[in-house]
């Protein structure tokens, strides 16, 4: 078989790239006579060094920006990207977008033109705010109705989609499930990076881009909450800063509750640095919500990871991460309320042996997924759809 695929990076520094990156490798090792090439938006981020040498990538798909360009941009972009797809899918047996709308809206109509099949990963925001935008929610239903299958990455941002979207639309049961995995291997060795500023420090950790459905208004507010009970405790936040009102507010909270010198932003940061942060953190907390603009987070692969490393999660309901983090097990599960997150984060930071059987079980549930398992589902997704 011979896959095209679309998404808008292969980078470390973003979900859908680490998503793109695990899947087609693991695709690979499951079937090492696989023929694939990789189509990149423009590049915005930088390409993980984790990517093989021998992997077919060109630069040929609209940026990232894409949803947002004016409608005549947007028109000239959509024509010369599925110019561009086209020509790759004519060599193809199948078209496959990792990358949500308006990346997925290229796929299926190059596919469409080059009479292969479309499947679609659908992460979670960009699968359903192009629904529900005025400018794009007809475009968007009528490509969704044509992908051969969808492939959800969580069972919410399946039960999200099809609740906006309706059966009469898009038959639920060309809606898979394929969770997100993780390499609990990658995540177990200890990283030699030299000292950094939370060597020796005991803190909680947040990874995420500065901006609201990350909920660092919630994680943050629960910190500054609890803080006067663990006075040696800091809180480091990993993620791209937004420089709006968004990261404004969050500067503001910090400095009204006098916690300056004990949370820390330290933007993007490298993966051996990322996985040196989860080792060492004595929990993880991550708390989307859905955002003014309709955004919300589909699964959070760092619950994985955080997981993976050893160190319990605190995670909000009503979101994405009701399948990528078990309660009880691998951490807690609450309201997307400042109060319950700080009874969650108290609650793991006053009883370390708890917070330490709990990682060991997080790693544990970690290791029961895979990305051979997924590759193998999205696999066979990949045949049904050509049959």
């Amino acid at each position: 078989m011979k896959v095209l695929f679309l998404t808008d990076s292969l980078s470390d520094l973003d979900g859908v790239g680490r998503y793109a990156m695990r899947l087609i490798a693991a695709l690979e090792e499951l079937d090492p006579e696989l023929e694939f090439e990789i189509l990149l938006a423009r590049k915005h981020r930088p390409t993980s060094s984790q990517v093989p040498d021998h992997w077919k990538i060109s630069v040929a798909l609209p940026p990232d920006y894409f949803f947002y360009m004016s409608p005549l941009r947007f028109a000239a972009s959509l024509m010369l990207g599925v110019l561009r797809t086209w020509r790759r899918a004519r060599g193809a047996d199948l078209v496959h977008a990792i990358k949500d709308y308006p990346h997925s809206l290229v796929a299926s109509l190059a596919a469409r033109l080059a009479g292969i099949p479309c499947v679609a990963t659908a992460h979670g925001t960009y699968t359903i705010v192009p629904l529900q935008d005025p400018r794009h929610a007809r475009r968007a239903r009528r490509t969704y109705a044509r992908f051969a299958s969808m492939i959800a990455v969580s069972g919410y941002t399946r039960r999200r989609l099809l609740e906006t979207l309706g059966e009469d639309t898009l038959d639920p049961d060309r809606v898979a499930v394929v969770p997100i995995a993780v390499d609990v291997a990658h995540y177990l060795e200890a990283r030699v990076i030299g000292e950094r500023p939370w060597h020796g420090r005991r803190f909680t950790l947040a990874v995420g881009e500065l901006k609201e459905r990350k909920g660092h208004h919630l994680s943050l507010g629960a910190f500054c909450a609890l803080a006067g009970r663990h006075p040696d405790l800091h809180h480091f936040v990993v993620g791209r800063p937004s420089e709006d009102d968004y990261q404004c507010s969050l500067d503001a909270m910090v400095e009204r509750a006098g916690l300056v010198d004990r949370v820390h932003f330290l933007g993007n940061v490298s993966e051996d640095e990322k996985i040196d942060l989860f080792q060492r953190a004595k929990v993880f907390v991550h708390t989307p919500v859905t955002s003014a603009d309709g955004g919300f987070e589909g699964f959070g692969i760092v619950y994985l990871e955080a997981a993976a490393s050893g160190t319990p999660s605190v995670g909000s309901l009503d979101s994405g991460a009701e399948d990528a983090l078990e309660d009880g097990v691998s951490g807690l599960l609450v309201a997307q309320e400042v109060s319950a997150i700080e009874g969650a984060l108290d609650r793991l930071l006053s009883n370390e042996a708890e917070a330490a059987e709990m990682g060991q079980r997080a790693r544990e549930a970690a290791g029961r997924c895979s990305w051979a398992a997924n590759a193998r589902a999205v696999r066979a997704i990949h045949e049904r759809a050509r049959a």
